[in-house]
C-alpha cells in the first residue's frame, strides 16, 4: 500500500512517508489497554443416579462478565461423563464446538472446552464479538479472544457426585490472547 493511502487510511500525519513516527511512536499507536475477561461463579456439577449407573451427567455454569466492553452473560452446558476419561469422545462427550452464551445481534458471547484434564483442570476458548466504539474512532466490530486454563476447588466428592467451583470472593481473570477486527 502506497504511503498517502496508509497516511488517508489511518489519519497518520503527513510527515509519516518521510519517517517521522520513531519506533516508540509506532509502538503505541499499536496498542490497546484490555483487561482480562472475568469469570465468576464457577461451578461443575455431576451426579448419577446410583452407583451402578454408568454415566455422570455434568454440568457447567459461570458469570462472564467483558470490562473492555462493560457487558456480561451467563453461560451453561451440559454432558456426559464416565468419571475417569480425559479425552472427548463417548464415556465424555463435552463439547468441542463453541456455545453461544449470548447473541442479541449487538454482542455475541461463546465458549468451548479446548481440553478437559480432569473434572476440576481444563482450559477454555472464549470468544466476544462486540461493537467497539473505546478503542476505534468510529464503531468497529471487535472480537476478543481468551483461552484460560482452569483450577476449580472440591466441594463435594461421592460416589453419585462430584461438585467443584472456583473461589468466591475471586474471579477467574482470563487474559485477552488475541483480537480481530
Amino acid at each position: 500500500m502506497p504511503a498517502q493511502a496508509i497516511q488517508a487510511r489511518f489519519r497518520l500525519p503527513a510527515c509519516y512517508s518521510r519517517g517521522c513516527l520513531g519506533p516508540k511512536m509506532l509502538y503505541k499507536l499499536s496498542q490497546f489497554d484490555l483487561q482480562p475477561f472475568n469469570l465468576a461463579d464457577m461451578g461443575i456439577e455431576c451426579t448419577k443416579e446410583d452407583d451402578n449407573s454408568l454415566l455422570f451427567g455434568c454440568s457447567i455454569q459461570f458469570q462472564w462478565e467483558d470490562p473492555n466492553a462493560n457487558q456480561s452473560c451467563t453461560c451453561k452446558d451440559n454432558w456426559q461423563w464416565d468419571g475417569v476419561t480425559q479425552t472427548q469422545g463417548p464415556l465424555n462427550n463435552y463439547s468441542t464446538n463453541y456455545l453461544v452464551c449470548k447473541n442479541d445481534h449487538v454482542e455475541f458471547f461463546q465458549f468451548k472446552f479446548l481440553q478437559v484434564f480432569d473434572i476440576s483442570n481444563f482450559s477454555l476458548s472464549l470468544t466476544h464479538m462486540y461493537k467497539d466504539v473505546k478503542n476505534f474512532p468510529t464503531p468497529t466490530t471487535a472480537n476478543m479472544f481468551a483461552q484460560p486454563n482452569i483450577t476449580l476447588e472440591s466441594t463435594e466428592k461421592s460416589n453419585t457426585t462430584m461438585s467443584f467451583s472456583s473461589p468466591l470472593d475471586s474471579p477467574i481473570k482470563a487474559n485477552i490472547t488475541g483480537m480481530t477486527i
